[in-house]
């Protein structure tokens, strides 16, 4: 029997829609089309929700938006 497994990075890029720098976040916590949780640099924890009308995740942190499309996704075929 032939399946296939999808598996995402643990970082993904978010930016800031303030001045529209990007850097890496590491994620703590991923569920597809619904949630991320990321820290930014180690310092700051950022929480992602999804939103349909733009399909990217977006939040804010202290006053400044961010958004992200969210960690790459690599799908893998397996065998029995």
């Amino acid at each position: 029997m032939v399946g296939r497994e999808t598996r995402y990075a643990d970082t993904c890029e978010i930016t800031s829609l303030k001045n529209d720098v990007s850097v890496v976040g590491e994620i703590i916590t991923f569920r597809e089309k619904d949630v991320i949780v990321a820290t930014i640099n180690r310092a700051a924890k950022v929480t992602l929700r999804w939103q349909d009308n733009t399909a990217e995740y977006i939040g804010s942190l202290g006053g400044v938006e961010f958004r992200s499309p969210g960690p790459k996704a690599t799908t893998y075929r397996t065998h029995r």
